[in-house]
């Protein structure tokens, strides 16, 4: 699944950006053939997880079919169903207990070798609520001797009020007509929510579904159809069963839908050596088939480069993507019918590079799941990381080989890796490898630990080993578990075979333990000689000595001006390193491969910047320095004026990775110093200015034919960033444009890759009139020809208002039906940095309507944990994290109850920042300004 996003870095810096931001937050044999239904099964089922923990199901009964009619009512919302399961049973037991939400069991019979051996009343069935389950006595024993054992229940439910479960997605029917579709989202917990089942990623089962739905929509789920029976207005679909997978996994779209197919290469070897063709389809809502020809074309490339790289045939026989217009995440994965946002899929000519550039990730990362999370699973939600944190990495890694140009792993590196550090530097924080609370602690561990870290962490390691051996344990590690799960154990093992390295012992303090190091240099003594020292790396200051007793396996990756990266180990507490004598500087951490922080004294910091004012160091390097020196100032190991005096040499640098990072400093500088002093406030834009403003003008608001793309996106975050520290000459043409825009939609006087900038400055800058016209584009989108992430960017520009009346309408707005409950967050994420004021609107906004937007986004969704993040983020004050712990007092938050303290904590250190570094900031403007 595509992480939904972390917003608090978003900003003016790339409005583009900051809309995709919101948005998310994107071996060896095997089944071959047509008899997909006998794929490699465990001979005894064995489910290797501990049931006494973590609200597990008893281990006495195993599914290993279920076949499963559902008749969910579009109109009427009811879902009338059956459900017959296969059990095998590993314990005597008279009881079955199973998964059920919203759920109403009515009838149940029990078959042993095909004879019916109980019929139990309902009164035998006992729900529990909080556990979500049911539990049905019988009044016989079933024993392991019993074969086979057969399940079946009448049941009837609910089609879901959230995006979860089986639940209604609005879209335009072939009329224009508002419509609905039917959707599923079961990861991680809520298959239960349409049919009984065991609901654990470790119980495998295969499964032949039949769907009946309205006779003029077209019926998908994992497996291609067998045929289906015309009834009226009705029809019955019947697919074909499924190989073992988890109940997360299942999935079914149905509605009014078109699709456009090609063929992908990455079936079994055929007879010629070649592989067979895989149908790969893409549906969407009618009239929209044209928006994803791009992306066809990315998931036909990339799935034949999975198939390269895993050694493995793709397993099932179709692939269908399909873009959903209301979808909590980004993209998900299930198997065979892979569901993504419609900004994820719906790339034309209009769309920005970047947005085009995050679609091909997301693609990638999705369709990795088809292997790494569908094929081999994990055991259980502590290992999650597994799943996500290689989708990542092959998400990137991929679009960076189809797109080289791209620079793929820069973004990483000033983005995700970041959001990792930053989360994993709070004493709040959690292991990789994370203790699951209980159910409702699922769903909070799709964060930027599991995701980026763990990427991250792959990074690192497959840096060390090499990609080739790293990439043959994967292979080896996939065809030991195909059809099965494994664990963090089970891929070391394969690595380890590969390598012939203890993978393990190097990697058991990353994952199993919480946090990461910073490695403090000192030179003092002997300039060759680099004496190194390791420490927990805390933002909120130095860790006590019960929170430093993690030591750290460190590849140190050391660069000088006289030399070539030489790749040491650090796996000691201290140690020491050589460097040529004469030197003139010195950088560790080479490539930022390695998931640590850098403390160089003031004086090497001062000589790595005059490295790069000549431009010795390459950007990711210089991009490395950078987002350390900014962290180290945060939490009190250096001044803040220590990387005020270095801002200078990066004016010489051209990589937009460096221009990007120097503009989230500067908003995180205003942001914590902007309620504080005015003064310090203005000296602060004004320093933006006179970094900014020369480079937007450099570059002006032309592209270049065969210009870079990276020049492109340096110029998309210097426009907007110039605007937002008050050029003038930019918010007046900005301004101009918009108007211009207004007044003939069919004649966009400005790139596609500028919209959202523009759209943005029109209303921060303009009145009451621009932010009328935004609105209307937003609303009336096809008028103006937007894409998907420009009609996204409109809203979000609405959020861009300096008037605290447009603030209020915009939020008041923000919760109408004009806005889908998953974009509710583009207008939080854009209103709560974009105006030092606009923090404070949110928040009584908040305050006053958060019933509202409980009931509008559900209790136990994911995106509520997004929305309060949010909206408390931006706070830089002891008072007001005081004031925040004590509102939610008295709330339900265990849809939160992780993203609220590492909010709380985030507040704090802003705010021991600003205390700590007051007079030195001002000092530092007193002397430069």
């Amino acid at each position: 699944m595509a992480l939904k996003p972390d917003v608090s870095a978003l900003g003016a810096s790339d409005s583009n950006d900051a809309v995709d931001r919101a948005v998310d937050d994107g071996g060896g044999g095997g089944v071959c053939g047509d008899d997909l239904s006998k794929g490699p099964v465990p001979a005894d089922h064995t489910i290797t997880h501990n049931n006494e923990q973590n609200d597990m199901l008893p281990l006495s009964l195993a599914p290993t079919h279920y076949d499963i009619h559902l008749q969910p009512d579009v109109r009427s919302g009811h879902i009338g169903g059956s459900v017959a399961v296969d059990l095998l049973v590993r314990a005597p037991t008279a009881d079955i207990v199973l998964h059920t939400k919203t759920i109403v069991i009515d009838r149940v019979s029990v078959f042993v070798g095909g004879v019916e051996a109980a019929s139990v009343d309902t009164d035998c069935v006992a729900y529990d609520d909080e556990m979500e389950t049911a539990t049905i006595r019988l009044p016989v024993t079933l024993t392991p001797e019993d074969a086979p054992v057969q399940l079946l229940i009448a049941f009837t439910g609910a089609v879901s009020e959230g995006m979860y479960g089986l639940y209604r997605s609005k879209y335009r029917d072939r009329s224009g007509q508002l419509a609905h579709m039917l959707v599923t989202q079961f990861q991680a917990k809520c298959a239960r929510m349409a049919f009984p089942c065991w609901d654990e990623p470790a119980i495998k089962a295969e499964f032949t579904l039949t769907l009946t739905v309205p006779a003029h929509f077209e019926a998908l789920s994992n497996m291609p159809v067998a045929h289906t029976a015309e009834l009226g207005e009705l029809k019955t679909v019947y697919f074909e069963r499924s190989p073992r997978m988890s109940t997360y996994l299942l999935a079914i779209v149905a509605g009014e839908l078109d699709y456009i197919e090609a063929e992908s290469f990455s079936g079994a070897q055929g007879a010629s050596g070649r592989r067979l063709p895989i149908p790969c389809r893409i549906y969407t809502p009618p009239a929209d088939i044209e928006k994803v020809r791009f992306s066809l074309d990315t998931a036909v490339r990339v799935l034949e480069q999975l198939v390269d790289m895993f050694d493995y045939e793709y397993p099932l026989p179709k692939l269908d993507l399909v873009a959903v217009p209301e979808l909590e995440a980004g993209g998900m994965e299930n198997w065979g019918l892979v569901l993504f946002r419609t900004v994820r899929l719906f790339i034309t000519a209009q769309t920005s590079l970047w947005i085009r550039q995050k679609a091909v990730y997301v693609i990638a990362h999705e369709l990795s799941h088809q292997w790494f999370g569908n094929l081999v699973t994990m055991a259980w939600w502590d290992d999650l990381w597994l799943n996500e944190g290689f989708a990542t990495w092959i998400g990137i890694h991929i679009t960076d080989q189809l797109y080289p140009e791209w620079k793929r792993w820069d973004h990483f590196v000033i983005e995700d890796r970041q959001a990792a550090l930053s989360a994993d530097s709070l004493r709040s924080s959690h292991p990789i490898q994370v203790t699951i609370k209980g159910s409702a602690d699922i769903d909070q561990v799709f964060d930027s630990i599991t995701y980026y870290k763990g990427c991250s962490l792959i990074r690192m390691l497959s840096a060390h080993l090499g990609i080739d051996v790293f990439m043959a344990g994967v292979r080896t590690y996939l065809a030991a578990h195909a059809y099965s799960t494994a664990t963090t154990r089970d891929l070391w093992r394969a690595l380890e075979g590969a390598s012939a390295i203890d993978v393990s012992s190097m990697m058991h303090s990353w994952t199993a333990h919480v946090g990461y190091p910073v490695i403090t240099v000192d030179n003092s003594v002997d300039d060759c000689v680099l004496q190194l020292r390791q420490t927990r790396y805390l933002h909120s200051g130095k860790p006590s000595a019960d929170e430093d007793r993690v030591v750290w396996w460190v590849p140190l990756g050391l660069a000088t001006s006289e030399s070539e990266a030489a790749h040491d180990i650090l796996h000691t507490r201290t140690g020491s390193v050589e460097i040529p004598r004469g030197a003139r500087w010195f950088k560790l951490n080479y490539d930022n491969a390695g998931l640590y922080r850098v403390c160089y004294s003031r004086t090497a910091l001062q000589r790595l910047a005059v490295a790069i004012r000549q431009g010795e160091l390459r950007t990711v390097d210089v991009v490395g320095i950078l987002n350390d020196t900014m962290a180290l100032v945060t939490s009190g190991y250096l001044r803040t004026s220590a990387l005020l005096d270095m801002i200078s040499s990066f004016k010489t640098v051209d990589g937009y990775v460096v221009w990007q990072i120097l503009g989230y400093f500067l908003e995180s500088l205003l942001l914590t110093w902007a309620d504080k002093s005015a003064v310090i406030r203005d000296q602060i834009s004004g320093l933006a200015l006179s970094l900014f403003a020369p480079k937007a003008a450099a570059l002006g608001w032309t592209h270049r034919a065969n210009e870079d793309p990276l020049v492109a996106r340096l110029r998309a975050i210097s426009i907007p960033r110039a605007a937002w520290a008050g050029d003038t000459s930019v918010i007046d043409q900005a301004c101009r444009l918009f108007n211009e825009f207004y007044l003939n939609p069919d004649d966009k006087p400005f790139q596609h890759d500028f919209t959202a900038s523009v759209f943005e400055i029109a209303v921060r800058s303009g009145d009451e009139t621009n932010y009328a016209r935004v609105r209307e584009m937003y609303e009336d989108s096809q008028r103006w020809h937007l894409s998907e992430d420009h009609r996204m960017a409109a809203l979000g520009a609405m959020a861009c208002t300096r008037s605290e009346k447009l603030m209020w309408q915009t939020l008041e707005y923000a919760l109408s039906d004009r806005v889908l409950p998953q974009d509710i967050n583009i207008v939080i994420g854009f209103m709560v940095s974009s105006h030092y004021r606009s923090k404070h609107v949110l928040w009584q906004w908040f305050c006053a309507n958060y019933q509202r937007v409980v009931d509008r986004l559900g209790e136990c969704s994911a995106l509520l944990g997004h929305v309060v993040g949010t909206v408390i983020g931006e706070f830089a004050d002891e008072s007001m994290a005081a004031e925040i712990e004590q509102w939610f007092a008295d709330k339900r938050t265990a849809a939160f109850d992780r993203t609220l303290p590492q909010s709380l904590e985030f507040i704090r250190v802003r705010a021991a920042w600003y205390h700590r570094d007051k007079d030195d900031v001002a000092k530092w403007f007193a002397n430069n300004c």
